[in-house]
């Protein structure tokens, strides 16, 4: 599956191997001007008139944070830097492979005033449907992101068990995955600053939470799922109703045990796989 489309991103991020192994090791990293300075004002009027094109699909977590979904399908300003090379080959590069797919794009708005509740912890492997361990999130504001506005913070390590994995997002997850950074000792790496185009990357299991934006704006964020470009659909059911209704919704048509390769998960760093 082949767009064209203009770049986005164009120059290669000069990633080094202590912030892969920072990755590999943490399961989460911050890196800075990942979307170039000169690009992130056109993505965010981009990402604004498609979110708003796609409201009657809004959903709204628990008053947490509202997001619409694969905003590149219908705007060619957002699908440039969802398929662009630059943020691929990051994703890429952590996680180890050597080229990623798409799973879907997301919008993250969270509310000022207070009004944007805090993000409950939760692992995000909990609702993806694939047969991988190689799946990672992109995770950029807009605008700058004061830690009073809500990026997240991590559990360090968490990325290497499941222990949350039956848990969708919810005040039950949040108790559950503070008693465990209590009990074991786990090391929470605090939120952090982030200028507009500053990114994190985060598995899908590591564990991941926000806190409530109490500046007078919003906060826009978007994010980019990314996964091993290999990776399968699982031979067994998808084992809660989350995985499933997004394994018919992200991969139309793909069957168990086949690649998770459908028009709606092209491949990245080499387009024509």
């Amino acid at each position: 599956m082949v767009f064209n489309t203009r770049l986005a991103g164009a120059e290669d991020y000069d990633l080094c191997q202590s912030q892969v192994d920072e990755y590999q090791n943490n399961g989460h990293i911050l890196l800075r001007n990942v979307i170039p300075e000169s690009e992130v004002a056109e993505l965010r009027t981009a990402v604004l008139r498609t979110h708003e094109a796609l409201k009657s699909e809004e959903e709204d977590f628990q008053k947490a944070f509202r997001i619409t979904q694969n905003l590149w399908e219908i705007n060619d300003t957002v699908r440039a830097h969802v398929l662009s090379k630059r943020y691929a080959g990051i994703a890429a590069k952590l996680l180890g492979c050597r080229d990623v797919r798409i799973y879907h794009d997301l919008t993250f708005f969270k509310e000022g005033l207070g009004k944007g509740k805090a993000t409950p912890w939760h692992q995000d492997g909990h609702y993806w449907p694939l047969d991988t361990e190689g799946c990672i999130t992109l995770w950029v504001p807009l605008i700058d992101c004061p830690v009073d506005m809500g990026p997240m913070s991590f559990v360090s390590g968490s990325h290497l068990n499941k222990d949350a994995e039956h848990l969708p997002i919810s005040n039950e997850s949040d108790e559950y995955i503070r008693n465990l950074v209590e009990n074991e000792n786990l090391t929470v790496a605090p939120a952090q600053h982030m200028n507009a185009g500053d990114a994190t990357f985060h598995s899908c299991w590591t564990y991941h939470a926000a806190a409530s934006n109490t500046t007078e704006r919003t906060r826009i964020a978007f994010a980019i799922a990314y996964y091993d470009a290999d990776a399968k659909v699982p031979l067994q059911p998808p084992t809660n109703e989350r995985r499933a209704a997004n394994l018919a919704r992200w991969f139309p048509g793909a069957v168990p045990g086949g690649p998770a390769a459908t028009e709606k998960n092209p491949a990245v760093l080499f387009p024509h796989d």
